[in-house]
């Protein structure tokens, strides 16, 4: 009796469905993303990008804004002084224990780099903003984006396809790809690819809320750190906030910093 037992429980067992994983992805979220590039001059160096990302439900729509330009506070490991300009680091940017704290507590973004999509459909079955209407005429270029998720509920595929064309031109079209590969509800991690050039992972951390910074909130992490660098100029040479610095100036204000290793 108990081997029959026994028996029936592990036939029960095999005949239960499987539950899917129950992601919820609305919220905020930090992407950050390490990869190559096949088609540029040095296709071994690895390279990061960055956005924010922000999932809402909107009665039976869910909508998807991105960030392009995000601040930190600390840029430590982001960017650094080439001469007298600021440039985004090569390499495989990891945030420090304070960059990771300020992303849970929350990003400044700047809405000069904002997209905003309303996509249709289910957990279940996936997401689309479908391909929006194509303007016509033998003059007339169109852009269009559509962005879609598949398998939200277990391991979303986000996909985002973009299309240049129209007219008489000819169609210039993109494909970007980042693939859940494990998630958790405060992390995913995956693999990214754009037109089959441009390969490497991903990860989306749980983010707090954005907010538009003050003051500078519409300025470019470049320009904020220009801003820096000049204050810092100015101190070196003993000037007053906001007299002009000449090229001459620079080359003093930098002739106590070591070349670049």
């Amino acid at each position: 009796m108990r081997s029959l037992a026994a028996a029936c429980l592990a036939l029960c067992a095999l005949l239960a469905p499987v539950r899917a994983l129950a992601l919820d992805l609305t919220g905020t979220w930090y992407l950050l993303i390490h990869y190559t590039d096949d088609s540029s001059g040095k296709p071994d160096q690895q390279r990061w990008d960055e956005r924010v990302w922000r999932f809402e439900r909107k009665g039976d729509a869910l909508e998807w804004s991105e960030w392009t330009i995000v601040n930190f506070a600390d840029d430590t490991g982001r960017f650094e002084r080439d001469g007298g300009h600021y440039a985004r680091v090569l390499g495989a940017f990891e945030p420090s224990p304070a960059q990771l704290a300020q992303i849970q507590q929350g990003l400044e973004v700047n809405p000069r780099g904002k997209k905003t999509k309303r996509l249709r459909g289910s957990d279940a079955n996936g997401w689309s903003s479908g391909g929006g209407g194509a303007a016509t005429g033998a003059n007339v270029l169109t852009y269009v984006e559509t962005w879609s998720i598949d398998g939200s509920a277990d391991k979303p595929v986000f996909t985002r396809l973009d299309s240049l064309g129209g007219g008489s031109a000819e169609s210039l079209d993109g494909k970007t790809v980042y693939a859940t590969q494990s998630a958790s509800d405060a992390e995913l991690r995956g693999s990214f690819e754009r037109d089959g050039t441009r390969h490497g992972t991903f990860r989306l951390l749980r983010s707090g809320a954005t907010s538009d910074a003050g003051g500078d909130g519409s300025k470019t992490p470049n320009e904020r750190m220009r801003e820096r660098w000049e204050a810092e100029a100015r101190e070196r040479l003993g000037k007053k906030p906001g007299e002009a610095i000449t090229p001459e100036d620079w080359d003093r204000a930098l002739q106590d910093v070591g070349p670049k290793e």
